[in-house]
């Protein structure tokens, strides 16, 4: 595989440098000098690079969506293919505290999400990124009805699937907007609780994967 280039590097720098402050500031307080700071360099090369904040923050979203894929393949791995315990660490990847937590990244999508309801090109990107989680869910939950670990009708995992992914974007608006309402540590699971009863998971299973 080629070496990234300079360019692509210098803009992938930028563009991190933008998520730093966006978890620190929110989006409107990363100004480009800020940005600049962040990354450590001058602000003239923030703007050879990019034409503008907007265009960054399309780079930004790429960036985060790569790194949220990743991170939920890693929390997948330990659970080595059995559905129920893939299931229990795909929510735990989005929802539990303490350890293994990325609460920078949670900050800057909310941020992005809030920037997604005001402009069409952020909104696609974060779509992508969401669907990109669903269908990994999906296929999840697809494979565990086949396995008869999950006990809905196949016809239903799908939406099964979706209301989990609802779910936890919800959390997101809360955590954003009304943390309060959110019981300290509760949130991982809660949803889990819901999805057992939603997929169908007897007792035993529900505390094997817990």
């Amino acid at each position: 595989m080629p070496r990234p280039s300079n360019t692509a590097e210098r803009r992938a720098q930028i563009a991190r440098a933008l998520l730093k402050n966006m978890a620190e500031r929110g989006y409107e307080g990363a100004s480009i000098g800020a940005i600049a700071a962040a990354a450590h360099i001058a602000p003239g090369l923030v703007h050879y690079h990019f034409e503008s904040k907007r265009e960054i923050l399309l780079a930004a979203v790429e960036l985060l969506a790569q790194d949220y894929a990743h991170r939920i393949e890693r929390q997948l791995a330990p659970a080595a293919g059995d559905p129920a315990a893939e299931l229990r660490a795909f929510i735990d990847a989005h929802l539990r505290t303490g350890e293994g937590a990325d609460p920078s990244a949670l900050a800057c999508w909310i941020c992005v999400s809030g920037e997604a309801l005001r402009d069409a090109d952020v909104r696609k990107a974060f779509a992508g990124a969401l669907e990109g989680a669903a269908q990994r869910l999906v296929a999840i939950a697809r494979r565990g009805a086949r396995e008869g670990v999950f006990s809905c009708a196949r016809a239903d995992v799908d939406a099964a699937a979706a209301a989990i992914v609802a779910t936890i974007q919800g959390y997101f608006v809360l955590a954003a907007t009304a943390r309060e309402l959110i019981p300290p540590g509760s949130a991982a699971d809660a949803t889990w609780a819901m999805a057992s009863g939603l997929f169908g998971l007897s007792s035993t299973t529900r505390e094997a994967s817990r």
